[in-house]
């Protein structure tokens, strides 16, 4: 699918307007329904390849057939990098603000970078994708006792009480809670949570004040 996906988009774009006027405005309102519908496919197979790359995961996961790759992470410039990256890569889709807090003279951990990351960005995507416009998203490191703390915070959107202990459940959405329509497979969180257990680690979430909070907090010393 997607390399098909990709032919079409290298003919799209290989393709040429008439000269004649009248033919050149209804050529035009076809490549704009062409493109809508490029994007459409284009997007539906992003969704299904997260899907089974997500799914996978977990089943690794849940067998312990997922090692991990332990490295020591200077986490200050690691995690600007992180949130450096993610900026770039998402500046189409994500319409709030990103902000940076950590604390001065943060520890090394000895972790598994990949995973680390892929829990923050799994969660800084969440907030992008049920944040109001031009909200604030922030991402907290700090040192509490012998854990290192990640938070990502979201404002403009709670999640109801009654739906907190199920978010983490698998293929479990909150209803009529994605204000950009952007849809989702239902697995990130759960991936999160495993993700996070994986490196020995506890994950909270709190939401109320219209804000939500998700907490990593990871061990100092393995």
């Amino acid at each position: 699918m997607k390399m098909a996906i990709q032919m079409l988009e290298i003919k799209l774009e290989k393709e040429h307007l008439p000269s004649d006027t009248s033919e050149s405005v209804n050529c035009l309102k076809n490549h704009s329904k062409i493109s809508r519908y490029f994007q459409i496919l284009n997007n539906e197979c992003e969704r299904e390849i997260n899907l089974i790359n997500n799914f996978l995961d977990l089943q690794r996961l849940d067998t312990n057939a997922k090692p991990l790759v332990l490295e020591k992470i200077e986490v200050s410039p690691w995690l600007e990098r992180v949130i450096e990256l993610y900026n770039t890569r998402n500046r189409d889709c994500c319409r709030q603000r990103l902000k940076l807090e950590m604390e001065s003279h943060l520890p090394s951990i000895i972790c598994d970078p990949f995973s680390l990351e892929r829990i923050l960005v799994e969660l800084l995507t969440n907030a992008c994708k049920f944040s109001p416009i031009n909200q604030e998203i922030i991402v907290k490191a700090q040192v509490k006792s012998d854990y290192i703390q990640f938070q990502v915070i979201n404002t403009g959107a709670e999640i109801p009480a009654a739906e907190l202990s199920l978010i983490f459940d698998k293929f479990y959405r909150i209803p009529s809670n994605d204000p950009w329509k952007q849809g989702g497979t239902g697995l990130g969180l759960a991936l999160v949570q495993k993700l996070t257990k994986h490196l020995d680690g506890l994950i909270e979430v709190e939401s109320d004040s219209n804000r939500t909070i998700f907490s990593i907090e990871l061990p100092l010393e393995r």
